[in-house]
């Protein structure tokens, strides 16, 4: 019965469908890339450099004459590779920093809120960009980069949910019976924030993937011949009159990805937490 509940709630919340359908599409994508490209990312054909989309090339050849249809597919790789490691960070720092300051208050709350806030005030993107300068370009300091700079906003709500439960009778009482403060925290506080938690999380993945792209657009991230749709859109410049496809295809692949997590991302905040619901 529970399960018919859920699914007539799937079926009807068309955000999360659609949303779902579209993410499920760049998964399999992401994991069947080997298969579905005609050609390995890298291979270069220097005689066939610059071709238009045709039967051969669906997407067209870069200035090296490689399948820009075969780095589409593999370019969804980095950008979910990024996403959810990225994003595994961002929980990890955000949730227990959230939990600590929002259960003992004082001091410790004026700390974590004190950083909290000094990272959100700043552009992502240039605090991305100082930190990538001090560890040097690559896709994994990209990913270390952005973790840094977006962990607190899930700071914030956890703070306030905690703060909000800690108030409760069920947590009053843990402490009553001398329960452990980590085991109050991650066993009767945590498991009432993890919905937010959960919205927030595939509200954020756009943004991560923009991030990314970005980054990586401005030769900071993932480095040649790695499959990126950033720095496709970035060699795309030089030959954009000539061979505009090479900003076309990667562009729209790009389109696609955050459309898609932000329909599912709605679509859960809908479902889950429809008080978040601006």
């Amino acid at each position: 019965m529970k399960f018919r509940k859920y699914w007539r709630a799937f079926v009807r919340n068309r955000n999360l469908l659609i949303g779902s359908i579209m993410v499920l599409s760049i998964v399999l994508v992401a994991i069947l890339a080997p298969l579905i490209a005609p050609y390995p990312y890298a291979q270069a054909h220097m005689a066939d450099a610059l071709q238009p989309p045709s039967a051969k090339y669906w997407f067209g050849t870069d200035d090296f004459g490689r399948d820009t249809f075969s780095n589409v597919i593999y370019g969804a790789q980095p950008a979910l590779r990024v996403a959810l490691i990225a994003m595994l960070i961002e929980l990890g720092l955000g949730i227990v920093l959230g939990l600590i300051a929002g259960y003992f208050g004082g001091i410790v709350d004026r700390i974590v809120s004190f950083a909290a806030d000094l990272t959100w005030s700043m552009p992502p993107i240039v605090l991305s960009m100082a930190v990538i300068t001090i560890l040097g370009k690559g896709l994994d300091n990209v990913i270390i980069a952005i973790a840094l700079v977006s962990w607190a906003q899930y700071t914030r709500v956890v703070r306030v949910k905690t703060q909000a439960f800690h108030a409760m009778p069920f947590v009053e009482t843990a402490i009553a019976f001398n329960e452990k403060d980590i085991s109050i925290m991650f066993r009767y506080i945590f498991p009432n924030v993890l919905p937010s938690i959960i919205v927030l999380a595939s509200l954020s993945i756009p943004q991560t993937i923009m991030s990314t792209t970005a980054l990586n657009f401005l030769g900071l991230g993932a480095q040649p011949p790695t499959p990126d749709w950033g720095y496709a859109l970035s060699n795309s410049f030089s030959y954009i009159t000539r061979a505009p496809w090479l900003a076309i295809f990667p562009g729209i692949a790009l389109v696609y990805t955050v459309f898609g997590f932000n329909l599912f991302g709605e679509g859960l905040r809908d479902l889950l937490d429809p008080r978040m619901k601006v």
